[in-house]
């Protein structure tokens, strides 16, 4: 970050004769920005932005919808996006595609809207579009699982990797697909190997369960650890599980309530009550005294 921050300050730095920032110092800009340095990288993304930059309109949309280096305002938000489409970036249609299929004050849920910001992303083939596509048809009320898997297969072959994963789920639950352990498993392992950490928590449930391949807790546990270490929640409760359940030698009770913690503390909202409730039966099980649970919560602190 040091590097990137000396970057901007030399463009910062630039005698006015040069004009506005080159598309590589708003690139540098990018990076300072998704690495946390908001205050040198808005300043030359706000001059970007300025001078119509697309790149740097859609960044500073991004930083006024999350509040990050100015005050939160999705309204403005919005503005900048538009903006950024218009000027063809095409992130900024998947970021507007985004904010309404989620809702964000002002604004609520508008499916429609979403459908036509991420359609004109998709068409210009950028695979997350493709794979959110799919995922509002999967959540659409019926769902449509035909489409869900199409689009999902779309995205998969654009190369973005939650689209390769939900693809996966697709043949694993038959929905769109015929029923498919093996291609599901070639297609979790694909995403896996990218470093996707769903995919590895995934792999884990197909190997601690004996979905299309041999039952093997070991090598369960290994992928739900993987899943842990790049940030996964489920994969820290699954974990917790297959501890008690398989009594691994090498692991131990408070280790299993560390990971039930550390998943509850990190899970969304819509996962944090079932989350809960299963790492409670757990402790109902192991019935924990007072130093346990003080081992449990420095061990969850330490992941």
């Amino acid at each position: 970050m040091r590097l990137i921050s000396l970057a901007l300050l030399a463009a910062l730095a630039a005698p006015v004769a040069y004009g506005a920032p080159t598309q590589d110092d708003i690139a540098a800009a990018r990076l300072a920005y998704i690495a946390g340095d908001y205050n040198d990288a808005l300043k030359v993304i706000q001059e970007g932005a300025d001078a119509g930059n697309a790149m740097a309109l859609n960044i500073l949309g991004a930083a006024y919808q999350d509040g990050h280096g100015v005050e939160q305002d999705t309204s403005k938000a919005v503005e900048l996006f538009e903006q950024a489409a218009k000027a063809g970036e095409v992130r900024a249609f998947f970021n507007l595609g985004t904010l309404f299929a989620e809702g964000s004050e002002p604004f609520e849920i508008d499916r429609i809207r979403a459908a036509k910001e991420f359609q004109s992303a998709a068409d210009q083939g950028y695979g997350p579009a493709m794979t959110a596509l799919g995922r509002l048809q999967e959540t659409a009320e019926p769902a449509n699982h035909e489409q869900a898997a199409y689009w999902y297969e779309k995205g998969h072959k654009a190369g973005d990797v939650i689209g390769t994963t939900n693809l996966a789920h697709a043949y694993v639950k038959g929905r769109g697909r015929e029923e498919n352990w093996i291609r599901a498993r070639v297609l979790y392992t694909e995403a896996a190997s990218r470093g996707y950490p769903r995919a590895f928590n995934d792999l884990g449930v197909m190997h601690e369960e004996g979905y299309g391949v041999h039952m093997d807790q070991l090598t369960a546990y290994s992928f739900y650890l993987q899943g842990v270490k790049g940030n996964y929640p489920k994969a820290g409760k699954n974990i917790a599980q297959l501890i008690i359940k398989a009594r691994f030698p090498w692991s131990s009770k408070h280790a299993a309530l560390g990971y039930c913690i550390w998943a509850v503390r990190n899970a969304s909202e819509t996962e944090k009550t079932g989350f809960q409730e299963d790492c409670e039966k757990l402790v109902t099980e192991v019935n924990p005294d007072a130093d346990m649970r003080a081992r449990a919560e420095r061990f969850a602190d330490q992941l």
